[in-house]
C-alpha cells in the first residue's frame, strides 16, 4: 500500500512539473503586459530556466570540446605531414648541394690537370666491398673508349685499376683489394720505398710491406706512386703512413698507410684514359 502510495505521489509531481515547465516556457517570451499570474509563474520558473540554460550550455559546450579537439587534431597531422615534407625537402637540398660541391671539386681537379691527364667522369652504379674483395662497377665500358688496366682517380688520389670491361660498365679493384699492389715513392724525399698492396683486414687502410729496417720512412710520411709497377702512372697520391711496426728479428718493417680517398664515400671517378695499355 505504502509503494501504491509513493508511486502517485511521485507521478502527481511530475505532472505538476511538467505543466509548470509548460507555463514557464509559454512565459518567457518577451511580452509587455504580463498577467499577476504570469508574473509570478516566470518568477517561481527562473531557476528552473536557468537550471536548463546551464544544462543546455555544458550539453553544447561538451560536444563542442569534441568537435573542437577532433579539428585541433586534423590541423596537427596537416602540420605533421608538412613538417616531413619540409624535412624531405632539405635532406634533398643538401644531398643536392653535396653533389654540386663535389662535382665542382673534380671538374676543377680536371680542368687543373687538362696538360697532365686525359680524364672521364664516370658514375658509380655498385659496390662489393667485403674481406675478401674490394671492388666497384662504373657507368662507363668499351663503348666509352675504358680499357683494362686503366687507372681510376679522383682529385683525392688513387681509387684502383680497370679489371674488367663490358660495352656500357666496367669493374675496377680498388686498393685496399687484397689482390692490389702498387709501387710507392715518399713524396717528399722522392725515394722509392716499396710496394703498398691491401691489408685484407676489411677496412681500407693498406700497408708497405718488406721494408729494410733503416729504410728512410716516417709516420706523417705521404706517399704517391712510384711509375715503376708498370700499371700506375707515377706521381699520383696514395695516403699517408700513419704507423710503422718492426718484424720479430728487426730486419724489415711495416708501415700502415691512411688513403687520401674516402672508400666508403666514393660516388663519382675519373678513368684515366691515357693510361693502362690492356684490352677491352
Amino acid at each position: 500500500m505504502f509503494k501504491k502510495t509513493w508511486i502517485r505521489n511521485l507521478l502527481a509531481v511530475v505532472a505538476l512539473i511538467v505543466v509548470f515547465l509548460s507555463l514557464a516556457m509559454n512565459t518567457v517570451q518577451p511580452r509587455e503586459n504580463l498577467t499577476i499570474v504570469e508574473k509570478g509563474l516566470r518568477i517561481a520558473s527562473s531557476p528552473f530556466q536557468y537550471g536548463f540554460r546551464a544544462i543546455n550550455e555544458s550539453v553544447n559546450g561538451f560536444f563542442a570540446y569534441f568537435t573542437e579537439k577532433e579539428a585541433l587534431q586534423q590541423e596537427n597531422e596537416a602540420l605533421k605531414q608538412q613538417l616531413s615534407q619540409l624535412n624531405s625537402e632539405l635532406v634533398q637540398m643538401d644531398e643536392i648541394s653535396m653533389e654540386n660541391v663535389r662535382l665542382r671539386e673534380l671538374l676543377n681537379y680536371k680542368e687543373e690537370t687538362r696538360g697532365q691527364y686525359n680524364l672521364q667522369l664516370a658514375g658509380i652504379i655498385a659496390e662489393n666491398n667485403t674481406n675478401l674483395q674490394h671492388t666497384i662497377t662504373l657507368d662507363k665500358g668499351s663503348n666509352d673508349g675504358v680499357r683494362t688496366g686503366m687507372t681510376v682517380m679522383n682529385h683525392s688520389g688513387l681509387i684502383g685499376r680497370i679489371t674488367a670491361v663490358m660495352p656500357d660498365s666496367s669493374e675496377v679493384m680498388l686498393l685496399p683489394d687484397r689482390e692490389s699492389a702498387i709501387g710507392a715513392r715518399v713524396w717528399s724525399t722522392r725515394e722509392v720505398v716499396g710496394v703498398v698492396e691491401g691489408d685484407g683486414s676489411g677496412s681500407s687502410n693498406l700497408k708497405m710491406i718488406h721494408l729494410p729496417h733503416d729504410a728512410d720512412v716516417y709516420v706523417g710520411d705521404s706517399l704517391v706512386t712510384s711509375g715503376l709497377d708498370g700499371v700506375f702512372p707515377g706521381g699520383i697520391q696514395i695516403g699517408e703512413i700513419i704507423s710503422i711496426e718492426y718484424s720479430g728479428n728487426g730486419l724489415t718493417k711495416t708501415a700502415t698507410v691512411k688513403p687520401y680517398v674516402s672508400f666508403n664515400r666514393l660516388e663519382e671517378v675519373f678513368v684515366l684514359m691515357n693510361s693502362g695499355g690492356g684490352t677491352a
